[in-house]
């Protein structure tokens, strides 16, 4: 943290390179699911790119209930090689054909929230038109959302041998955490969404809306003084939640690194799918390691503990459209 602050003293401008935006080199690969969702260019003004390069490569093969994500990213690769070529040689048919089938061909084999996400654009929901330039750009917003799929946390017995039962959980308490937060919600870029924070229940409650493209809403505590958390090794958190097999949420998190640079931020997935009570979800602070602006990724450090200046909770397309409901039971640092 000295050499940043160091750096930031004596050359600003390497300091401004550091936390610009990563550029992707596809025109239509997004790096992060959320920007590829809520910020995709207007299908008249660009070409599809064919690149799947920012598929990862070590996908788990099988998460259970028939969730094959190696087999769908695959699958996205092949059709991708075919119909974007398709596409910006005039075939537009051709590509939103490719694409559908191999929509048809991994729908089942999705976790819920991206099967539903696929499922409404499939039956045209989701689509901003009824013809096949309209599914082609549809379907490949899906698909690169897929590519980029990360499995959330969920709980766990214990984050490791070395966590001594209830001693290495420390709960935030009234002291540390503003009893309401700062709503954060998609009305400053246009959108409908709503959420709002219930302190006598320590429940966040809410409606994404897809509206104007919207789709998410989040909570801000915002931290005075500044914490210093090296000495735990992550978050826990024990939750309940709306529809447990099919809504993820995110932890975002903030440093002053962050604070550099309007809106960035660190954010991680994380869910109570089995509606396990009594059992903690445990995020490392490991899991957040690419700082993100509006959805895009920035270039910068990784998450300083020493330095956290912001904790916030977010409900988001694609796994959440329309109303929903966070619990949280407890929650603060494991040791």
């Amino acid at each position: 943290m000295l050499k940043m602050r160091l750096l930031r003293r004596t050359y600003p401008a390497a300091l401004a390179v550091l936390l610009s935006p990563l550029h992707s080199a596809s025109a239509f690969a997004p790096s992060n699911p959320l920007r590829a969702r809520c910020c995709p260019p207007s299908p008249a003004a660009s070409k599809m790119s064919a690149s799947s390069a920012d598929a990862p490569a070590d996908a788990p093969a099988d998460n259970g209930g028939g969730v094959d994500l190696k087999r769908a990213k695959s699958r996205i690769a092949s059709a991708i090689s075919v119909g974007a070529p398709a596409y910006n040689a005039g075939s537009i048919d051709e590509c939103a054909r490719e694409y559908k089938a191999a929509a048809a061909d991994i729908v089942e084999t999705l976790p819920p929230p991206l099967r539903s996400a696929l499922e409404r654009t499939l039956d045209g929901r989701d689509c901003e038109g009824d013809d096949d330039d309209a599914a082609a750009w549809a379907l490949r917003k899906e698909f690169d959302a897929i590519l980029e799929y990360v499995p959330p946390y969920a709980p766990a017995a214990s984050p490791g041998d070395d966590l001594g039962g209830a001693s290495g959980l420390e709960p935030f308490t009234d002291r540390q955490l503003p009893s309401q937060p700062l709503p954060v919600l998609d009305n400053v870029m246009g959108g409908m969404s709503f959420g709002r924070w219930d302190a006598d229940s320590a429940t966040f409650r809410g409606t994404t809306s897809l509206a104007n493209n919207g789709g998410f809403a989040s909570l801000r505590w915002r931290f005075n003084p500044v914490q210093n958390w090296t000495y735990a090794k992550g978050i826990y958190l024990k939750v309940r939640h709306s529809n447990p097999g099919e809504h993820t949420f995110r932890l975002i998190l903030k440093d002053t690194t962050c604070e550099m640079a309007r809106g960035a931020n660190f954010k991680t997935v994380f869910c109570n799918e089995d509606d396990a009570q009594d059992r903690p979800v445990f995020i490392p602070f490991e899991a957040f390691d690419q700082m993100e602006q509006m959805g895009r990724p920035l270039q910068g450090p990784v998450f300083n503990p020493a330095a956290v200046t912001e904790l916030g909770l977010m409900a988001i397309k694609p796994s959440i459209v329309g109303d929903f409901e966070l619990k949280i039971e407890e929650w603060g640092l494991y040791c």
